[in-house]
């Protein structure tokens, strides 16, 4: 068997078995369709050794263009397709234990939305945005509207819930709890949690979308919370385009992302005093690890509010 079989077999198990997000199974595809492409000697499975591996990254770790968290990531789906292989027997030993490879990625902290920014993104009234135009007696809408319309309910779900994009395109009617103000999500890893929304005004405004929906597509439409402008289920990349372009209308600078609010969630989240593992919780983080990079960014933040306040000069005002 050769390298590209084996690949498409590998795959095929973390979708059928595994049962990986599409996400991750694009991920790890693309990652070794890379890997093939530096093996450039005969690629049957009896010849793979630990060259393939050090001499693919030798080669991406000389390219200017390639971040160190691209190459560290493709490094681990090797790891987890080699272990794959030698579960299977179609190698005789996992050769990965072998290497001695280190991929350092210089720390960077999470960027998010400044509370002014986000007043901004928040100001406009879903209420206005869901004005309809009347035509010989039928509902019409504009496709930018609806846009607009479905971008500022995702930009509230994701600032208030902290939940990721693709999280919140598979969010299904069935999946709210209005009662409870839950939302029950299927994460990474295939995760169950639920997060919450603070209050009703957010439930209010998911019927209110949910009402729009059902003018502008009829009552026969798919059970997705978010749909696109023709009624279809909103994708990752649809909702990233559209919050981007509210952003923009909204005269912000930064260029907004759907993870942005996420990590603006986490801060926020700890700035108010939540504990960091309620945090970790309602993110689904599996390590607490993960979640302790944005005390960082609220330790940078209480630093700021320190340095505006001048505890110093109060004190000192009168000597």
């Amino acid at each position: 068997m050769d390298l590209s079989e084996a690949s498409k077999l590998f795959l095929k198990y973390c979708e059928v078995e595994k049962k990986l997000s599409p996400h991750t199974i694009n991920a790890y595809r693309g990652d070794l369709q890379q890997f093939e492409k530096q093996v450039d000697f005969p690629k049957s499975l009896d010849r793979f050794t630990e060259i393939w591996i050090n001499s693919a990254i030798h080669v991406w770790r000389s390219d200017p263009d390639l971040k160190a968290s691209t190459i560290k990531r493709r490094l681990a789906t090797i790891k987890v397709f080699v272990r794959w292989l030698f579960q299977e027997e179609l190698i005789a030993s996992n050769i990965t234990e072998r290497l001695r490879l280190k991929i350092k990625i210089p720390k960077r902290l999470p960027r998010n939305v400044q509370t002014l920014e986000m007043r901004k993104l928040v100001a406009v009234d879903p209420e206005m945005l869901a004005e309809r135009v009347l035509v010989n007696g039928k509902t019409l809408w504009d496709r930018r509207q609806w846009d607009r319309l479905t971008a500022r309910l995702a930009i509230e779900i994701l600032t208030l819930t902290g939940v990721r994009v693709g999280e919140l395109v598979s969010i299904k009617i069935q999946d709210i709890d209005h009662t409870a103000r839950q939302i029950y999500i299927l994460g990474k890893g295939n995760r169950e949690r639920r997060v919450v929304f603070p209050d009703r005004v957010t439930s209010t405004r998911i019927r209110a979308y949910r009402q729009s929906v059902r003018q502008r597509f009829g009552n026969d439409v798919t059970d997705a919370l978010f749909l696109n402008g023709l009624g279809r289920p909103a994708t990752d990349q649809y909702i990233r385009r559209i919050i981007r372009t509210f952003a923009e209308n909204v005269e912000l600078i930064k260029r907004v992302t759907p993870h942005m609010l996420r990590h603006t969630a986490a801060t926020q989240l700890l700035e108010a005093g939540v504990d960091i593992r309620f945090v970790q919780k309602l993110l689904g983080h599996a390590s607490i690890t993960t979640t302790e990079i944005y005390t960082h960014v609220a330790d940078h933040a209480l630093r700021e509010r320190i340095s505006r306040v001048n505890v110093r000069k109060r004190l000192e005002i009168n000597r």
